[in-house]
Formats: structure tokens, sequence, C-alpha cells
């Protein structure tokens, strides 16, 4: 039987794993992902982050759900429209696990200066 290769991560699919792995198991929706990548210096853009959860969901690294209640500031008899939910697969843990390890091997690549 053939074994299927680890899919590898771009750097934008890196910080969705590493993200979505920091805040597990709650799912995150994409604005979400953005406002949390804003702190670093590798920051997410707007007009990606729906671009690459696609991907990452065709991937098989990410699963998507909707929101099936309000989120608390929601007040009932507002307005509502349900957001879309990601979460790392093991699949996505796996490819995350495994560019971290590769990167490890690099001699004083993640040394600051």
């Amino acid at each position: 039987m053939k074994q299927t290769a680890t899919p590898k991560l771009s750097l934008n699919e890196a910080i969705i794993a590493h993200l979505l792995r920091q805040n597990s198991p709650n799912p995150l929706f994409g604005l979400e992902l953005v406002r949390r990548s804003s702190t670093g210096k590798l920051q997410l853009k707007k007009g990606t982050i729906y671009v690459t959860l696609e991907r990452m969901e065709k991937k098989g690294l990410v699963l998507s759900e909707l929101e099936t209640s309000p989120p608390p500031h929601i007040k009932e008899g507002d307005f509502y429209i349900p957001r879309r939910m990601y979460r790392l697969t093991p699949l996505g843990e796996q490819a995350l696990t495994g560019l971290e390890e590769a990167v490890a091997q690099i001699p004083g690549f993640l040394v600051g200066p």
C-alpha cells in the first residue's frame, strides 16, 4: 500500500495552522485568525485568509463548519449571520509538526540577532 506524503505548508498555511493549534480544541473564524496574527511580524491579510483556508480545507489540513449559535455579544433578535469556524485536522497537525522539525534541523535558523 502506498503511503501518502504529508502536505507541505506555505508560510500563510503555517501561520494559520499554528494559530489554530494554539486555540485548540476551539475553532476560529477567518477574521479572528487575521486579528491574532496582527501581533507578530508575520501577519495574515484579510484579502488572502479565506483563499488560504479554502486551499487548506481541500488539502485536508483544516475542517470548517458554520457556527451553531451566535457569539455572546449578539443580543437576541439582532441580525446575525453564522460564521464559518475552522479547526486543524490531524493531517494539518502532522504537516505543522513536520515543518517545525525540519526547521529545527537548520543550525541557527531560529536564533535571534
